[in-house]
Formats: C-alpha cells, structure tokens, sequence
C-alpha cells in the first residue's frame, strides 16, 4: 500500500526493485500464482450475481403467479382439493419453466461474455507472451501501443512519444504526453506523467511499464467503488413488450368481469364463475413473452458468434434488424487488407511494379531508384516472414507492401538493412501525417521519410533529378501527380531523404528535404463484399464508405464494389462537414453521399449524429482507437476483431472476428428474423389467448353449455403458451427477410395489421369450436360432460395448428419456416402426447373432468380442429384480407 501512494515518487528502477520485478525477464511463472492469490483477479468487483435461489423466488414477484394462487385458495376453502392441488401444480410448472428460461439466458450470456475478454502483453520468465488481462498483478512487465486500451495502473519505465487519452478517468479532453520522469509525492492522480492507468486508451507511440495496482485497488476502482451503481434499464422490447402485457390485463379483466356477470346471471355456479374468470385472465395475458424472448435474443447471439459475429447486448440484436444504414470503413472490411504497391513515379518516370503492364527493368534504371528502396525498406517498422515460413508478415499493411516489392524486385530486405543501421526514428504521426527514420552510413546520417504526398512535399526543398540534388519548384505538379494517381483508387506516398551530419531527436520533424518520389498502393475489393453490398440495397439499406483516404480513391473503390452505379459517385470530404448548424442543401448532400472521404475521428461523430437526428437507425464500423466515439455513439456499433484496437472493440456494440463486410450482412438478417420470431410468437400467443376469451363470453351469451373449466383453460395456457411459442423463436426466418425495408424504431411490436391478423386467428378458432359445441349438443345430442371434452380437445389440437397460420402468404403453405422448423414438429408432438397422457391417467382425467367420446365425436374434433386453418387460408390467399 506504500508503494501504491508513491510509486510516482520513485524512479523506475526503485520502483521495480520494490516491487521485486526485473524490466527485462518480468515474474516468474511461480511468482505471479503466488500474487493471484495475494492481491486476487485484475478485475473489478462486479454486481453480485443473482443466485440460483433468488432466481427461482423471483418467479413469484409475477402478479400473475398471484393470481393463480389466489385461485388456489379459492379452491381449497371450498374443499375443491384436486382442483387447487391442480392449480398449484401449474404454479410450480409455469415457476419452473420461467426459472430454467431465465438461467439459460444468464448461461449464454456469460458464454458470451467470455468471448471479448481483453488481453495484454507481458514479459514473463524472459518471453513477451499475451495473457488475459484479469490476470495481471502487480510487478507485471506490461506493453502498451497506439490503440490499447490500458488494463491496470502502471509506472512507465520506457516510452517512445506515448501519450494516452485519460478521459474516463481525469475527464481531459486531449492526449496526455508521458515520461518516465520521477514526481512530487503531493502529485494529483491527472498531473502523474510518468503513469498509464486502467481504463485509459493509448493515443500515441508506445511504451513499457510495471504494474503497480490491480483490481478494485486501481484508480478506476477507487473511483467504481464510490459510485452507486445504477439500475439496468430494460431494453426497448421488453418495455415495449411491457406496454403490451399491460393493455391486455386491463382488456381481460374487464371482459373476466363480464363473463362472470353473465355466468352468474345465467345460473352458474358462482365459485366456478370467479375460477374461469380467473383462469381466463391468465391464460390471455402473455405472462411468459419477456422471456420467451430473453431466450430468442440470447440464441440469436449464440448463433451469430457461430457467424463470426460477437453481440455484447441483447439490445444490440433487437436494434440490427431495424439498422436503416451502415457507415463502413474501407481498408480490409471492403478490401482484403492486403496492400500491394502498384505504380511507382520516380522524377519523369512512372511505372507499373504490379499487374499486367508491370515494368520492374524500367523501375531500376532511375538515378533515384537506390535512394528510394533505401527508404521504402529502412523507413519501415515491419517484417516479413523467413522463406518458407508460413507465418504472415508483422506490421503495417502499406509497410509490408513495400518490403513485398524489394523482394519481389530482387532486393534482400535484411541486407540493406544491415547496410544502414537506425539510429533515430520519429514514429508516424497523425498530425504531421509522415514518418521518419535516420541510419548511418560510410560516417554520415540519413534520414529517410515517408507520409502523405502533400505532407511531404510541403517539408521538401530539393527533389532528385538524373541523380543529382536540385531545387524543387513543381510541388503542384509532383501534388497533381498523386492527385491523378489516387484517382485512380491507389492509395499515394511520398518519399525523400536528406544528408545530416548529426543524429535528430526522436521527436524532431524534419526539413529541407530532397524529394524522391510516389509509390500508388491498391488493396483489391475482397470478393465477397460486391454481392453482400448487393443484399444491403435490397434490404432497403443504405451503405455509405467513411474513410481518412483521398477523394479519387474513396471513389475508384466504391465503383468497383458497387457501392454507386457508374460515375455517379456522390462525394462529401471531411472539411465540408462543419460544426453547428448546417443548411438544408448541405444535409440533404450528405445524406445522400455515399463516399466521405479524408474525414477525421470528430467528423464522423458528426455523421452519425447527423443522421440520428433525422430519427434514422445508424451501424457505424471503425477498427482504431480515433473511431470509438462514433462506435460508441452510433445505433450499432461495429469493431473489427482481427485489425480492430481494444478501445474499437470496448465501445462497439459487435465484434466481426473476420473483419468482413458480409458478416454485417449477416447480423443484420439474424436481427430481422429474430424480431419478426418475437412478433410472429406474440401473434401466435395473443389469437390463442383471445380465442378462449371467445369461446367462453360467446357461449355464456348463447346460453351454451360451459365450453371450457377453470383447469381446463389452465391446462391449454400451459400447452399451447410455451412450447409452440419457443418453437416459433427457433425459427430460421423468411427468405425474403433481406428484401423488405428496415422497421422503423418507432414502430409498435403488434402493428394494425399484425391485429388484424390476431383478431382473425382468433375469431376462426372461435368458430371451429363453438361449431363443434353447436353440433355436439343440437345434432349429437350429447350430455353436458362429453359437450365440454369436445369442445376442450378441439381447441387444444386447433391451438396447435395455428401454429401453421403464421406464415405470410408470400411463402407457400407447404415449404416455410414453420414447417421447416423441427422443433415446431417436436412441441406439436410432446404437446399431443401430453393430451392424450392426461386422459390415460386416472388423477389428471379426474382433475380435468375427462371423459370417454365416441368415435364420431373424435371425428368432429378433428374436423372442426382444422377448419381454424382452412378459413385463415382461404382469407389470407385467396381473399387477402389479412397477412
């Protein structure tokens, strides 16, 4: 606890010494067990987790579950005691049906959760290795770059131009630049430079440093453990969801009252009155949706990590399917990330080193061809593989292109690097947009360069011309050149070089430069992306490119995938974005663009909100540390798993861990379908719930027999609420789901059509069974007993097979999601297994007052079971009057 007040106050080298560490072999594998279990997990203290025991108690915080019990009691004061023996049987059933839904979505979720755990690179026992990052402790050597996400308080003890984004902690909007120099021990917590902290993101540069807190005992935790954590707001379909259950009970109480007023009236026997009324409202209310679907999102998510997708939140998958347009980087989501140098332009000379017209001869002959391999090759952080070694290159993709052509040109990369050793670098930055690095050879010092065209030229006063220095007086030309080139969809550097007689600092920009030349990149359209944008525009939606390259080749690449039909490439640069208000013609502009080109981290920002304050559903895609505040803002977030930065990846909502443009696709379609599984179950669920309110208030106004007990109906909420319904939420989807337009977000779960169609469905199977009943008891003639098995087996087997009644009349009635579904087919099955079961035994045929029917009887329960569906056929394709 000393060390963790004054760490600051220390030297690197006593800091390590006090925490017993070595800078350059790290713990040991021993020493770190030792202190997991001194200071514990790299973790900080979570919500404590729902045991198994509140879960199972939670089920009875349900009003619902009240009432059943109310039913209950009502049963046993009237010594009904099969009938509330019954009733707390389905209490159990319902209680432990909810219990394990629930707990499986917990399981899943944690499955998940597993799955984008953050890592960190150490040295232990003398090897740099990458371990999770929960299992840090202090005295860890840890390693930390541009992008990182930094998992622990640290001392820094090497640093090359780090500063780091502090904002989750000290609330500083820019970059703090870093040292290794020691403080005052008074020094505040934002003023420690010589610190990196947990939940911090690298900006810049890189460096190393000894953990010295873990866990809660971070400046994180501190500040975690002094917080009230807040309550988790319920996602937008279970609140809307919840806005459903609640209209219904109101609807259903009134109509239970109703019902009971005309039993009663009519002579019944009030005690059995008040339990249907009961059983009726429980059996129309929906009581089990917010799990049900708890349970189709949490598949939903299981089945796209299969995908190559990772969904962090159940919310995120609802919100896919509603995804109106999708901001894409470019580089390895629409390309394959493979860079190769195409053209290279060296004083008059501009030749192609890549493809069909390549001239590599022609390349060698210039003056300034040695100069410029030199820093193509020494410029150059990368590294390719051993010959015959499968391993893939290390580094920048641009970098790698390079080293590629030296080879490919005959060149041996560790030769002419061994030829001009470094001594200097000036790491690449996005400010001055260029990189520098000085070698020494023959007694002098060289300093190679490589950057932005513009960037370059702008530090140059001198290019090489037939191998000797003059002065250079084209810029606009040599700008003209790159300009052209890009146009072309390559993606341009500048190179120079100059003679120095001293070693510059690593953080000196250099001038007076000489320049050299281009080199034009491509990186090839992955092959898949064309087809995959393809399904976009034909699900209605919106694609639009969002990258930092230049105009011409934004443009060239979105041609080629198809991203805008012909040269009609509408283009919005990042500059024409302003801040504040903007006039409607520029709104109007943007929206419709396709390509924003050199756009910078606030301007994408402004992008999305842009379009979310046109109230449309924004996915944004970004892989570096600049795009986390528009990953974060946007509807869906997006990060790359493979190239993405641990703070791209902490602020999006999805992780493709193939970096693919067509696993967005993907998600997307998964989105759809598990929101129209959720509002098909809902229809199912609702047409059977309302058809049993039907059934009963019709004949209790007909003067009917009762067609329905209290246990009865309890016993069809129980079959037909829960297995079909989890069936229908295992659905594989439509086809055409990708050729419908996005939901809009503001669009109610039940639509006007969607009631149209439960109304419908419930009506039909309101009169298949009042038609049975009518025929059993004016032409058969049965008694009131076998009137009621009648009545209470057509339903059940109609109930079921509505199930076949979900499918629009888009699909053919024989080959679509239902009946392609096989577990559709296995709860039909368990649930007419079930039936026939609860007639075979003696206590459960008693307690439902089941009796013997005679075969013409079974014959009209079959009948009238299927006309249900007949009559929704004949108006769904024939008539089309509902959906």
């Amino acid at each position: 606890m000393e060390l963790q007040r004054e760490y600051f106050a220390r030297s690197a080298e006593e800091v390590l010494q006090a925490l017993k560490s070595d800078a350059s072999q790290g713990l040991s594998t021993d020493e770190v067990r030792r202190r997991l279990e001194q200071y514990g997990k790299n973790t900080l203290e979570e919500k404590k987790k729902t045991s198994i025991w509140s879960m199972l108690i939670s089920q009875f915080a349900n009003p619902i579950v009240w009432i059943l019990i109310a039913a209950a009691a009502i049963a046993f004061a009237f010594s009904h005691l099969l009938e509330g023996i019954a009733v707390m049987i389905v209490v159990v059933i319902n209680t432990l049906i909810g219990f394990f839904m629930e707990r499986q979505a917990v399981r899943s979720m944690e499955k998940l959760s597993s799955m984008a755990r953050t890592k960190a690179q150490v040295q232990r026992q003398g090897r740099k290795i990458e371990i999770d990052s929960s299992e840090l402790v202090p005295g860890d050597i840890l390693f930390v770059e541009a992008g990182d996400v930094v998992t622990a308080d640290a001392r820094i003890i090497a640093e090359n131009s780090l500063a780091v984004k502090e904002a989750a902690l000290t609330g500083e909007s820019v970059d703090v630049e870093k040292n290794t120099e020691p403080l005052g021990a008074d020094t505040r917590t934002a003023d420690r430079l010589n610190s990196i902290f947990k939940g911090t993101v690298v900006g810049r540069g890189n460096g190393k440093a000894v953990v010295v807190a873990t866990g809660d005992a971070t400046e994180l935790g501190k500040i975690a453990r002094m917080t009230e954590e807040a309550d988790k707001e319920a996602t937008p379909l279970n609140k809307k969801l919840r806005s459903l259950s609640q209209r219904l009970i109101w609807l259903t109480l009134i109509l239970s009252v109703l019902i009971f007023g005309a039993g009663v009236l009519r002579g019944e026997d009030w005690l059995v009155m008040i339990e249907t009324a009961i059983a009726l409202a429980i059996a129309s209310i929906p009581e089990g949706l917010p799990v049900i679907s708890t349970m189709a999102l949490a598949r939903g998510m299981l089945r796209l990590a299969e995908k190559q997708v990772v969904v962090k939140t159940l919310e995120a998958v609802q919100t896919l399917g509603e995804t109106e347009v999708i901001l894409t980087d470019k580089t390895g989501t629409l390309t394959e990330n493979e860079m190769h140098v195409q053209v290279v332009a060296l004083g008059d000379r501009t030749e192609t080193v890549k493809g069909e017209q390549q001239n590599r001869d022609g390349l060698k002959d210039d003056p300034a061809y040695k100069l410029f391999l030199y820093a193509a090759v020494l410029c150059n952080n990368s590294a390719l593989p051993a010959e015959g070694n499968d391993e893939k290159a290390v580094g920048d993709p641009v970098e790698v292109a390079l080293l590629r052509m030296a080879t490919e040109l005959g060149e041996n990369v560790d030769k002419l690097r061994g030829e001009q050793p470094r001594v200097a670098e000036l790491p690449f930055d996005a400010d001055i947009k260029m990189m520098a690095s000085t070698h020494t050879f023959d007694n002098e010092h060289y300093t190679y360069v490589k950057g932005a065209p513009e960037a370059v030229l702008e530090k140059c006063e001198a290019e090489l011309r037939q191998g000797n220095e003059a002065r250079l007086n084209d810029k606009e030309g040599w700008k003209k050149k790159a300009d052209d080139l890009a146009g072309q969809g390559l993606r341009m550097l500048g190179f120079a070089y100059r003679r120095t007689d001293r070693v510059p600092a690593d953080d000196e920009v250099p001038e007076g430069l000489v320049f050299l030349g281009l080199a034009g990149f491509i990186d090839p359209p992955r092959a898949d992306v064309k087809d995959a944008l393809a399904a976009c525009h034909t699900a209605g939606i919106k694609v639009a490119m969002v990258t930092g390259d230049h105009p011409g080749t934004a443009n060239a690449i979105a041609r080629q995938v198809g991203l805008a039909e012909g040269d009609n490439v509408v283009t919005v640069e990042g500059k024409d974005i302003p801040e504040g208000d903007l006039s409607a013609d520029l709104q109007q502009k943007i929206v419709d663009a396709v390509v924003f080109s050199r756009v910078d981290p606030a301007q994408k920002l402004r992008l999305v909100s842009l379009y979310q304050d046109r109230q449309v559903v924004v996915g944004m895609t970004g892989d570096g540390v600049n795009d986390a505040p528009a990953l974060k803002k946007a509807d869906i977030g997006i990060a790359m798993g493979i190239r993405g930065t641990e703070a791209a990846k902490e602020a999006a909502d999805l992780i493709l861990r193939d970096d693919a443009f067509p696993s967005i696709v993907t998600a997307v379609q998964y989105g759809r379908v598990i929101f129209e599984n959720i509002r098909t179950f809902i229809i199912y669920l609702l047409s059977c719930n309302m058809s049993e309110i039907m059934i009963v208030a019709t004949a209790s106004f007909a003067n009917l027999p009762l067609p329905l007990q209290p246990l009865q109906i309890l016993f069809l909420n129980m079959i037909t609420d829960v297995f079909p319904a989890l069936a229908i939420g295992m659905s594989e989807g439509e086809e055409g789901v990708m050729k419908r337009r996005p939901r809009k977000s503001s669009d109610p779960l039940v639509s006007k059509s969607n009631w149209v169609s439960v109304v419908t469905y419930a009506l039909s199977l309101t009169a298949g069974v009042i038609g049975a009943e009518l025929y059993a008891v004016f032409y058969m003639g049965h008694e009131e007993g076998v009137v009621n098995n009648i009545t209470f087996y057509t339903l059940i087997l109609a109930q079921l097979w509505n199930v076949f009644n979900m499918p629009t009349r888009e699909v053919s009635f024989f080959q679509n999601p239902v009946t392609r579904n096989r577990y559709v087919w296995y709860a039909l099955a368990f649930c007419v297994a079930v039936t026939v079961v609860t007639y075979l035994v003696p206590p459960l045929r008693s307690v439902l007052a089941l009796v013997s029917i005679h075969p013409q009887g079974l014959v009209v329960v079959a009948v009238a079971s299927i006309m249900p569906v007949v009559i929704v056929q004949v108006l769904k394709r024939l008539l089309k009057v509902v959906e």
